[in-house]
């Protein structure tokens, strides 16, 4: 089975990537699309060393909430996919998580929704090329 990787952070590019992907994984044998929502690092939300458990409550609503409109794309496919909310830098994130499952392909927008980005190329997608060990596919 093909796996192909799809961050997602409620952008316009992020659900065009995502409409991609699900035309690639439509000519594919046998794939399945791994939505990815990366949330800020958990180490914000530590009181005195522990972490509030509704504060990783709330990041996974916002993950659910931004993630909405691709979620909704994927269910009105046959194609079987799966749904994650990590946290951390989403960079790091996104291509520790294409390693751990054994991902073939890294499919994001060129730009998400990111206050700081370079003049050219969205800051994670500038990193995941840099990190990542399987093709990235950038869509703009």
């Amino acid at each position: 089975m093909r796996t192909l990787l799809v961050p997602t952070d409620g952008s316009v590019v992020a659900l065009r990537a995502l409409r991609y992907a699900i035309e690639l994984a439509r000519g594919l044998k046998d794939a399945r699309i791994l939505l990815l929502n990366v949330q800020p690092e958990l180490e914000r939300w530590y009181v005195h060393g522990l972490l509030n458990p509704e504060a990783v409550a709330h990041l996974r609503a916002e993950g659910e909430n931004e993630s909405a409109e691709a979620r909704a794309l994927l269910g009105q496919t046959n194609l079987l996919h799966d749904f994650e909310v990590m946290y951390g830098p989403p960079a790091a994130v996104i291509v520790r998580v294409a390693n751990e499952q054994r991902c073939d392909a890294i499919i994001m927008g060129t730009r998400g929704l990111s206050d700081v980005a370079s003049a050219f190329l969205g800051s994670t997608a500038h990193g995941v090329i840099q990190l990542a060990e399987v093709p990235v596919t950038l869509v703009k």
